[in-house]
């Protein structure tokens, strides 16, 4: 069989925007059902799921973006149709205003580069929260630059006047990302951040203040557990739920998808492999 004859799908490698893997000839592995055991009554309202980097987080996170913000409801049928979780017509897609934080890229210098840095990822989150809501007015721009608790505060005054029946979902990506690296640098500025006036510790304070009335869910991901416990006292609303059995399957892949994944990307036959042959000699590598 020519290559000519075998209709592989493109490979979209370093992309991590949920819709465009639903564009057409894309790869895509479905992980959608994992939004069912995050929906379910006795699973935590602020859940934790940890996995190592490159396991495919950020891009989960775009999914749950996608399938639970207001502002993606008129993309619904072309973001989930034929996947597990459209099967199963769950009520809660597209019923929250989400704000979702990425912070992977927080800059890891001195401490007040590190300050500036967090301030402008969380700002980020809040620009995007206003294109996607022209109605929701908030100006930051008097705001101490350095200071992403007051930040987050008064961005959640805001969102409350603006909205009175419906709630928010908090997303925070890579929440430890540049924890980790400065605990691996200089202990004493992580000491520093999530001490009880660190402005880490702080910020999840903020957030865990008006989880009270005004934040409806919160979702977090990240590598490890290390800055998790430093922040316990700040943050202790949230619970780790990565090695809860349900969630094994939510980052990296499987063997049966990649059983599925594999043909779909490369003419197996032309290579003169089977899709398991090449599944053994990366497992064995």
């Amino acid at each position: 069989m020519s290559e000519s004859t075998v209709k592989l799908l493109n490979n979209p490698y370093g992309q991590v925007t949920f819709d465009l893997f639903r564009q057409k000839n894309k790869a895509f592995v479905d992980k959608s059902l994992m939004i069912k055991y995050l929906d379910d009554d006795s699973m935590s309202l602020y859940p934790v799921l940890l996995r190592p980097r490159r396991f495919g987080k950020s891009t989960f996170v775009q999914m749950l973006k996608c399938y639970y913000d207001i502002s993606y409801q008129n993309r619904y049928e072309e973001l989930f149709s034929g996947t597990k979780i459209y099967d199963l017509n769950l009520p809660t897609h597209n019923s929250y205003h989400v704000i979702d934080f990425d912070f992977s890229s927080v800059s890891t210098g001195d401490k007040e580069v590190l300050l500036t840095s967090f301030f402008v990822a969380v700002t980020d989150g809040i620009d995007d929260f206003c294109l996607r809501y022209p109605d929701f007015i908030f100006d930051y721009s008097n705001l101490n630059q350095k200071d992403a608790a007051t930040l987050f505060t008064e961005f959640s005054k805001a969102y409350r006047k603006f909205s009175k029946s419906q709630k928010l979902y908090v997303m925070i990506d890579e929440y430890d990302n540049f924890a980790n690296e400065i605990l691996s640098k200089d202990l004493e500025l992580f000491l520093n951040i999530t001490s009880k006036d660190g402005f880490l510790k702080t910020f999840y304070s903020a957030i865990k203040n008006f989880a009270k009335n005004t934040i409806a869910k919160t979702f977090i991901t990240g590598v490890s557990s290390v800055s998790l416990d430093s922040l316990t006292s700040g943050f202790n609303i949230a619970l780790n739920v990565t090695s809860f059995d349900c969630f094994n399957e939510y980052a990296g892949f499987t063997g049966d998808e990649l059983e599925i994944l594999i043909p779909k990307l490369v003419d197996v036959e032309k290579l003169g492999v089977t899709t398991k042959e090449i599944i053994e000699n990366e497992t064995s590598l």
